[in-house]
Order: C-alpha cells, then structure tokens, then sequence
C-alpha cells in the first residue's frame, strides 16, 4: 500500500514537473522570434506591460482584422504578423503564461543591458556617446574665458600644476608623514621604557632596604612587627565601618 502511494506521489511530481516545463516553454517560445523583429508580444499588440486582460483583448481583436490573410491573400508579410499577433495572445491571454513570459523577457533585458559611466543602457555600444561635463576634459570650453583671471585652486597666485607635480607633492607628504610618524613612534617607546626603568629601581632599592632592614631587626623583631602592622590595619578598618 505504501509503495503504491509512493508511486502515485512521483508520478504526480513528475507530471507536475513536465505541465511546468511546457508551460515556460509554450510562454518563451516566441520570445526569441521576437527579438529577431526586435518585438516583444506587448509591442506586437500595441499595448503597455500594465495591461488589463480586457486592453489585451480588445487590441487583439482590432489587429486580428486587420491583418487577416483574407484582406489580402498575397501578401506573405500580412500573414507573418497575423502569426504574431495571435501567437502573442495565446500567451498574454492565460495569466499564468504571461506570468512566465514576463519573467523571462525581464531576464532577456537584463542581459542586453550594458554599463557605461555607471549608466546602464541597452544602446548597441556603437551608437552609445559618454559625456560628462564635470570631467576636465569634457568640460564647456566656450566658458573658460569667465574664469581666465580667477585662480584655477582658488588661492590667489597658484597657478594650474601638472599632475606629475601634484603626484610627486602627494609622495614627498606621504615620505615625511612616515618619518615624523616614526620619530613619534620611537619617542613614545623610550619614554616608556625609561619609566618601567625608574620604576624597577624603585622597586629594587626598597627591597634591599628591606632586606637590610630584616637583617639588622632578626627574624622574631620582624614577625614583632609584621603582626603589629597587621593589627593596626584590622584596627583602622574597623575605626572605618563604625564611622560610616
């Protein structure tokens, strides 16, 4: 029993793979037909991306007629968009379809867009001109004479540099920030070494007096007067809690 309800269950997918696979097929079947006649089935018909179903209708109708093979049965080209346009209503005509085929002709678009200057645009390369006014080189030469006697950095006397001045000024600051950086960097460090210095010989000049001390006292006058130190802080922190 449970293989048989296994069985029908893969059969179902199966059959439900394959109705999906046909239906993307029978919504993009045209659409690379349609890019050879650089038409989409919206500009076939004549009609916005938005359209209601009842605006689809109504255009198919109207083009239906008017390229009917009966109105002129020699003409091969009549014939051809009659294909189209009833091509492109059996698929803006079922939502679904639709659905498919918009999603696809979006994927198609994205593709032949290109980026130039950041702008993306799906103009053969060609005939794409890039222009941008606040590039020196693109710049409105016809207003240069405005601005031949302001300076050019906005500091009086500091006329226009090379760039290769301007790299090799950018170097030179960068070379001096580095050694000043340094020389801070090492005057930190021997200060600081110079006080862990000051320090151990503090340290160390009170252990020797320590030592010298415990040497002259003996150990019993040492432990005398350890444990007196002792008392007299037990003594202090408690004089402490009672007046707070």
């Amino acid at each position: 029993m449970q293989r048989r309800t296994f069985e029908t269950m893969m059969l179902s997918k199966n059959i439900l793979l394959r109705s999906l696979a046909w239906q993307r097929y029978q919504a993009i079947r045209t659409l690379y037909y349609s890019r050879s006649v650089m038409q989409n089935h919206y500009e076939l018909l004549g009609i916005k991306r938005d359209s209601s179903p009842e605006e689809i209708r109504e255009s198919f109708i109207r083009l239906s007629k008017e390229y009917h093979p009966d109105t002129n049965p020699d003409s091969t080209e009549l014939h051809t968009k009659f294909v189209a346009v009833n091509e492109a209503y059996s698929i803006l005509s079922k939502p679904h379809l639709r659905q498919v085929y918009d999603a696809e002709l979006a994927n198609k678009e994205r593709q032949n867009m290109y980026n130039y200057g950041g702008i993306k645009t799906n103009a053969p390369q060609e005939r794409v001109i890039f222009h941008d006014d606040s590039l020196w080189e693109m710049r409105d030469r016809s207003e240069d004479k405005k601005y031949e006697h302001h300076p050019y950095y906005g500091i009086r006397g500091v006329k226009k540099l090379p760039n290769s001045y301007i790299a090799a000024g950018a170097v030179v600051f960068m070379i001096v920030g580095a050694i000043f950086h340094f020389f801070l960097a090492k005057k930190s460090s021997d200060f600081a070494i110079e006080q862990l210095n000051r320090r151990d010989q503090i340290a160390s000049r009170n252990h020797m007096l320590a030592r010298e001390q415990a040497k002259l006292n003996g150990n019993e006058l040492q432990l005398t007067l350890l444990r007196q130190r002792i008392e007299n802080a037990n003594n202090n922190k408690g004089d402490v809690k009672q007046g707070s």
